[in-house]
């Protein structure tokens, strides 16, 4: 078996945390770099740089070549319309695939899509990440392939929770959805376990994994507040209203002041779903993975930086 794991997203969060795992547990990891200033991060991350980029399928050859797997974490979370998730999230995932099906190797493929695939009409995002699936299941031949749909991804350098969970600290909770909305989470270091585990086993079946930290029936934001800080001293609860006109407004200001923004309206109607609660008996099943960080647990670590530490229930 070969020792080499291609790994694209390296420089982002998740990727960046799997390829931290994936050299503990004693892959050699390959990532892709879309910049001469990314290769000289992997680089200094212990990782084997190629520059190339998703867009450019013939430039991925030399990323996927004699590797026994490769682990698809890039994707693009940022813009409004379908157009500006297509080229990376829908794609990037055909071209990917293309340049594994020119190998003889890689001989497994890991897709890191979300549990927003499974609502693809809320958002331009929750699409993309739909018809990313849509094009694996279909053009992946006789790949071995799998896809890993996680929740909420929490844990050191995420930029989308850490504001929320430090605020929640310093005992004010801002509540971004409706009291009777359930939605699961999962901290990075279990997700990245969880692909660990599925390099291990002999012939993994193709198919999607749904993957939580294990809370039973998701989390309420009440239990979000209960259990990141039981001396609350202030909750603030947003109205549906105000997060709409603040996804909408974010798209006219991003397209004055020209960037490509993270909340939209799309993202506002995800935040305001009432059921992103997923199920882990697929994933325990095939894999024989369990969650080992719970949400007390997890927040211990964001707050100490001890994001990979020996994994242990509370």
């Amino acid at each position: 078996m070969g020792t080499t794991v291609a790994l694209t997203g390296a420089s982002g969060f998740i990727g960046g945390v799997l390829a931290q795992h994936l050299k503990k547990a004693g892959w050699h990891v390959r990532g892709l770099a879309r910049s001469p200033r990314q290769v000289q991060k992997l680089e200094n991350l212990g990782i084997e740089p190629v520059q190339c980029r998703l867009e450019n399928p013939a430039s991925l050859l030399a990323l996927v070549k004699d590797s026994f797997a490769v682990i698809h974490c890039a994707g693009a979370i940022r813009g409004i319309s379908r157009e500006d998730f297509y080229p990376t999230n829908v794609m990037g995932v055909s071209n990917i695939i293309q340049a594994c099906l020119a190998h003889s190797s890689p001989q497994r493929f890991v897709l890191l899509s979300s549990l927003a695939a499974r609502e693809p009409s809320l958002s331009p995002y929750a699409w993309s990440k739909h018809e990313g699936e849509a094009v694996l299941t279909r053009e992946a031949g006789d790949l071995k392939w799998s896809i890993f749909r996680p929740p909420a991804v929490y844990g050191p350098q995420d930029r989308a929770l850490l504001p929320l969970f430090t605020i929640l600290r310093k005992g004010i909770g801002i509540q971004l959805g409706p009291s009777q909305a359930r939605f699961s989470l999962i901290h990075v270091d279990d997700l990245c376990n969880a692909i660990l585990y599925w390099l291990k086993i002999q012939a993994p079946p193709s198919q999607i994994f749904e993957i939580d930290d294990g809370f039973p029936g998701g989390y309420s934001w009440e239990d979000v507040f209960r259990i990141s800080n039981p001396r609350l001293r202030l909750c603030l609860r947003i109205p549906p209203s105000l997060l709409q006109i603040g996804g909408k407004s974010n798209e006219i200001f991003s397209h004055l002041l020209r960037y490509t923004p993270l909340f939209t309206s799309g993202k506002a109607a995800e935040l305001l779903h009432l059921n992103w609660v997923c199920d882990n008996t697929q994933v325990a099943q095939t894999l024989g993975w369990t969650p080992q960080i719970s949400l007390k647990e997890g927040l211990r670590r964001l707050f100490t930086s001890d994001s990979l530490m020996p994994s242990h229930r509370d």
